[in-house]
């Protein structure tokens, strides 16, 4: 039984070790992944899966419910905001792709985790399109002007707040 114990510790512990840093080699976007999110089961419950679901929805892309689950929906998600951030398209959450989501989510243009109505009004005032009173709602006089700020910078103009429309907002609000 000693032998047991002392084999358990001496080879097989620190072998386990090893397979991370084995794993991180073979497949460096996958073990970044799991640093970021710990393990991830298809269609299993995870907390900062539900989180990351939670930024990739405020930034406009099709989640069904954030249910922490991460399934087919979830990682296109992550390819669709991958390629139109100019990102190489993995479809995994890697350091650089979580650090692009934080940079959004942590702008001004987010407060609580959910649009700040009231900063994206400011913007578009700002920038010469009339949103109506200040005053954080995004109503019809507030989305007549992000029709116009995103006809006027090249965007579908749809009104909805989507990673493009988001960009420009920041950048706009950069230079103000």
């Amino acid at each position: 039984m000693r032998n047991f114990i002392l084999f358990f510790l001496l080879i097989l512990v620190p072998a386990m070790a090893g397979c991370d840093r084995i794993y991180g080699v073979l497949h460096p976007p996958a073990a970044e992944e799991r640093k970021l999110l710990g393990t991830v089961v298809y269609n299993e419950y995870n907390a900062r899966v539900e989180e990351l679901q939670k930024y990739l929805k405020l930034l406009g892309y099709k989640i069904n419910r954030p249910d922490g689950k991460f399934g087919q929906s979830s990682r296109d998600a992550v390819a669709k905001f991958q390629e139109e951030d100019g990102l190489k398209v993995t479809r995994l959450v890697d350091k650089q792709t979580w650090e692009r989501i934080q940079y959004y989510i942590q702008s001004p243009l987010v407060n609580k985790h959910a649009i700040n109505g009231l900063a994206i009004q400011k913007v578009l005032q700002e920038a010469g399109y009339d949103p109506g009173p200040l005053d954080g709602h995004l109503g019809p006089l507030a989305q007549k002007a992000l029709k116009r700020f995103q006809k006027d910078n090249d965007l579908e103009p749809d009104g909805l707040i989507g990673l493009e429309t988001f960009r420009a907002l920041l950048n706009k609000g950069a230079k103000n």
